[in-house]
């Protein structure tokens, strides 16, 4: 099992629409290719953070597709390694403002930003990955 961090810039003017569209397809094709992970976005700086979860040629080719996305720049992978074990058995996405969004709609949306880092991964280990997104949690308003 393998899992790739990486970080972003969502394109200018992106929308809470465009984003819940990203979380939507990316769920239907992530679990054909059985890639699991969490998605977030922070309104504030318009940054993307994810960890992929899966195969490694899978995520790598994911993390291929996303960079010719024109709603991600500077793509930049962060940290890329091996895992004994998921982290997170679903695609999950969590939003900087929530205030927006009915969250008990969202399939699979995950409180991981909002509550400390800590629901998702409590029966595992934190990985490589999840330290490294903790610590740019605490440098994001």
């Amino acid at each position: 099992m393998h899992e790739l961090f990486y970080c972003s810039y969502a394109m200018k003017g992106i929308s809470n629409e465009d984003i819940l569209n990203i979380l939507e397809v990316s769920r239907q094709n992530n679990s054909e290719r059985n890639i699991t992970g969490i998605l977030l976005y922070w309104k504030n700086t318009n940054q993307f953070l994810q960890v992929l979860e899966g195969d490694k040629k899978s995520i790598f080719d994911l993390y291929e597709k996303i960079n010719n996305d024109t709603r991600h720049s500077a793509l930049k992978l962060i940290y890329h390694g091996e895992i004994s074990e998921r982290g997170f058995s679903g695609w999950s996405m969590a939003f900087n403002d929530l205030a927006e969004i009915d969250t008990q709609q969202l399939c699979g949306f995950s409180e991981f930003a909002m509550s400390g880092f800590l629901t998702e991964r409590t029966a595992v280990e934190a990985s490589m990955a999840v330290n490294l997104m903790k610590s740019f949690r605490k440098l994001l308003p």
